[in-house]
C-alpha cells in the first residue's frame, strides 16, 4: 500500500471523524420516510425527506461540493475533475418507517458504547455522509482530480427507486459508481426482485376486525397486532409460543392479540421470527375464526411456513446468487378482505413469469386473487472489471480479510446502473449490542469504529478510481 497516501488518510479520517458523526446526526433526526402521496413540485417525496435531502446536501456544500438537484428526485454533489468523465457514489437519505420496539426516539442519532443508535445509522444516511467526505478528501489531494466526482443523493430507494430512474432519464451513466449500501467486501450480482399480494375471496361475518404486520413489504414485522371479535374469556392461553404472545382484553366481545417476534430485511431472513406468522398460528391453533376467513389463513400458512418459498412452491437457487427467500412483511383487513404481500428475492433459476404463476395457481386454490405489485430481474457486473478489481484490492489492505464479490438478496441503486456495485459497510454476522438492532428493525444501530474503517476504505477508493482507465 503507498505509506503515504494511507497515512494522509488516516490523518484525514481522524481529523474529520467527530465532524461525521454530527453530520450523521443531523441526518438522521429527519423522519424521511418517502410519501409520493404527499408529493410537491420539488419535493416529490413529501417535504421529510426534501428537508432530509436539503440537509445532506447542505452537509456537501460546506464540503466544498457544488451542490444541486433533479427536482427533488435526487441531490448533486459534484466536485469537477479535468474530465467530464465520472467516478460517482450514490447513497439514499429516505429511510424505512420507524415501526414498534424502539428503547429511543428512532430520530435522535444516540452515541452509546461505540455505536451509533438510530433510524438510518447504517441504511444508509450514515454512509451518505461517509461517501460525502471520502470524496471531499480529492479536495485536499488534488487541485482538480482526473474524473469529475459526483455523490448523489437518493430519495425514494426504500419505496420504488423511481428517484433514480427520473435522474437517468435525463442523466448519462457515470463511467463508475458504487453505493454504500450493503456489505462488504463487495457485491457485483443482485437477485430479481418480485413483490405481491394475495388477497381473500369477501369474507362474510368475519371475526378478524383489524390486521397489522410491517410498515413495509421488504421489512420482516418485529410485532403484529391483530383484534379479533371474540371475547377474550373465549380465548385459550397460547400453546405454542406462549412467550412471544399476549392476549388483552379490548372490550366485551373483542380481544387484542400481540405478537412479538425479531425484524430484520425481508432479503436476510435468517434468525428472524415473523410476528405475523406468530398471530397467524394461535388463531388457527385455538380455531378463533369465523369458517369464511380460514381458506384464506390456510394460505397465509403456506406463506409464512418457510423463508425459502419451499411450501409455496417456489423454492430454488442457483450457484451465482444463492437461495431464493420469501417474506410476508404486511398485513391488512380492508373492504371486506385479507390482504397479505409477500416480498420474493430470487436468483437467475427462475423467472417473475414462473413465480407468478406459481403464486396465482396457488392463490386460486384457496378463492384468493393475487395482484403483482413489482418485479426486477437479477442484475450482475463482471468481477474483472478494473475498478471492481481496485475496490476488493483497497478493501483487502485494509481490513486484511479475504476480498472477493458476492451476491445479495437486496436490492441496491446499483441494479440501475450500467457499470456499479454494492460496498459496504453494513456487516450481516456483525454481534449486535442487546439493545441494539438490524436495519429495517427497531433500534437499528452502527458499529462506530467500522463506520470509521469504511471511511478510510472509500477515501482510498475515490483516490485510487482516479487512477482507474475507465
Amino acid at each position: 500500500m503507498d505509506i503515504t497516501l494511507e497515512s494522509q488518510v488516516d490523518a484525514y479520517v481522524d481529523e474529520v471523524w467527530e465532524d461525521v458523526v454530527a453530520d450523521i446526526a443531523r441526518l438522521v433526526e429527519h423522519p424521511s420516510v418517502a410519501d409520493a402521496s404527499a408529493g410537491t413540485p420539488g419535493s416529490p417525496f413529501g417535504a421529510p425527506v426534501r428537508d432530509a435531502l436539503d440537509c445532506a446536501l447542505d452537509i456537501a456544500a460546506k464540503l466544498g461540493y457544488e451542490v444541486s438537484d433533479d427536482e427533488g428526485y435526487v441531490g448533486i454533489a459534484d466536485i469537477p475533475g479535468a474530465s467530464d468523465t465520472q467516478v460517482a457514489t450514490i447513497a439514499h437519505v429516505d429511510v424505512v418507517p420507524a415501526g414498534p420496539g424502539w428503547n429511543t426516539d428512532p430520530f435522535t442519532c444516540v452515541r452509546r458504547d461505540g455505536w451509533l443508535l438510530g433510524r438510518g445509522v447504517i441504511d444508509d444516511k450514515g454512509p451518505a455522509v461517509l461517501a460525502l467526505y471520502a470524496g471531499a478528501f480529492l479536495k485536499r489531494l488534488y487541485d482538480v482530480p482526473r474524473y469529475t466526482f459526483r455523490a448523489l443523493l437518493g430519495c425514494d430507494e426504500e419505496t420504488g427507486m423511481t428517484d433514480v430512474h427520473h435522474y437517468l432519464d435525463g442523466h448519462d451513466d457515470p463511467a463508475f459508481l458504487f453505493t454504500p449500501d450493503a456489505e462488504f467486501p463487495l457485491g457485483n450480482a443482485e437477485k430479481g426482485q418480485f413483490g405481491a399480494t394475495f388477497a381473500s375471496a369477501p369474507i362474510e361475518a368475519g371475526r378478524i376486525l383489524s390486521w397489522s404486520g410491517a410498515e413495509a413489504t421488504n421489512a420482516i414485522p418485529a410485532e403484529s397486532i391483530c383484534e379479533i371479535a371474540v371475547d377474550i374469556a373465549d380465548c385459550p392461553a397460547p400453546v405454542a409460543n406462549a412467550d412471544r404472545l399476549t392476549l388483552e382484553a379490548v372490550e366485551a366481545g373483542r380481544t387484542r392479540i400481540v405478537a412479538h417476534g425479531i425484524g430484520g430485511h425481508a432479503s436476510l431472513p435468517e434468525g428472524t421470527i415473523n410476528a405475523i406468522g406468530l398471530v397467524l398460528a394461535y388463531l388457527r391453533e385455538a380455531d378463533l375464526v369465523a369458517e369464511s376467513e380460514k381458506p384464506f389463513l390456510d394460505l397465509m400458512a403456506i406463506i409464512h411456513a418457510d423463508t425459502a418459498g419451499e411450501s409455496l412452491g417456489i423454492a430454488c437457487e442457483s450457484p451465482a446468487f444463492g437461495p431464493l427467500t420469501l417474506n410476508g412483511g404486511t398485513v391488512e383487513v380492508a373492504d371486506g378482505r385479507i390482504r397479505q404481500t409477500i416480498d420474493v428475492r430470487f436468483p437467475d433459476s427462475t423467472t417473475e413469469e414462473t413465480l407468478e404463476r406459481t403464486c396465482r395457481e396457488v392463490a386460486e386454490r384457496f378463492g384468493a386473487q393475487l395482484t403483482v405489485d413489482h418485479d426486477k430481474v437479477p442484475f450482475s457486473i463482471s468481477a474483472d472489471h478494473p475498478a471492481v478489481q481496485t475496490l476488493l484490492s483497497t478493501y483487502h489492505e485494509v481490513t486484511g480479510k479475504p476480498a472477493y464479490p458476492i451476491s445479495m438478496g437486496g436490492g441496491t441503486y446499483a441494479r440501475n446502473f450500467a457499470r456499479a456495485v454494492s460496498f459496504g459497510p453494513e456487516d450481516n454476522d456483525l454481534e449486535l449490542p442487546a439493545w441494539g438492532g438490524p436495519m429495517h428493525g427497531p433500534n437499528e444501530c452502527a458499529n462506530e469504529a467500522l463506520l470509521k474503517e469504511a471511511l478510510k476504505i472509500y477515501t482510498l477508493s475515490v483516490v485510487r478510481l482516479m487512477d482507474v482507465e475507465l
